[in-house]
């Protein structure tokens, strides 16, 4: 498992990061969005271990990438681009339940385990968001703004960075939310990303700090 999740969390981390590399055409974004097979690939691994849950995600899965071959190959197309963003966050909820699930229901789950499986939640909330943020701008255009192209659309990278800034709560300002449901939103992304390193730092610290890493109880007392 330690090895699933180390290869999921370094395809999220590609993925949420390289982006920049679709600004240089649209060659490029196809080979970024295949990085997507690779997440596929081992975020099935990671999901089977859940009966009952392999279905739906490759479902889920088929249905998003459909939606990413379409989108890199008309990126100009705003039903394209909200196709991807829907599927895209049917998909990433599917993968953070999981891993949600793995990280406070597993009883005996290896401690390292637990850190690789929160660290891509906290990296596919990023994404998430920012895929929600696509869908609300897609059907109404205007609802951020970015400072550094004043009037222009706001791309989909532009919303990436803008969802992390938010998540990580560094309040840059420079992609804003203007309209309602955007401003709702991005709150909504800042309060969920400090609500979840309180929770989940608190369930390592259990993980790490009981003999079995259950995180319930005070540690047992040597025997003498």
């Amino acid at each position: 498992m330690t090895k699933n999740l180390t290869a999921f969390l370094c395809a999220v981390a590609l993925l949420q990061f390289g982006y920049p590399v679709t600004l240089l055409g649209e060659l490029w974004t196809a080979l970024y969005m295949l990085l997507y097979m690779g997440m596929i690939y081992f975020g099935v691994k990671i999901v089977r271990a859940q009966p009952g849950w392999t279905a739906p995600f490759l479902a889920l899965a088929a249905v998003f990438f459909a939606c990413a071959v379409w989108f890199a190959l008309e990126q100009g197309s705003e039903a394209a681009r909200l196709g991807m963003s829907a599927s895209l966050i049917a998909f990433q909820g599917h993968l953070i339940y999981s891993l949600l699930a793995f990280v406070f229901r597993r009883r005996r789950a290896p401690r390292i385990d637990l850190v690789l499986a929160a660290i891509s939640v906290y990296l596919l909330l990023g994404g998430l968001f920012a895929s929600a943020y696509g869908v609300i701008e897609a059907l109404w255009p205007g609802s951020f703004h970015d400072t550094a192209d004043p009037g222009g659309a706001v791309a989909w990278q532009q919303l990436m960075y803008g969802s992390y800034v938010t998540l990580a709560t560094l309040g840059y300002g420079d992609v804003a939310p203007v309209a309602a449901w955007a401003r709702s939103l991005s709150a909504l992304e800042g309060v969920t990303g400090t609500l979840f390193i309180t929770t989940v730092i608190a369930r390592l610290v259990g993980a790490f700090t009981t003999p079995d890493g259950r995180g319930g109880g005070a540690p047992r007392e040597p025997r003498t």
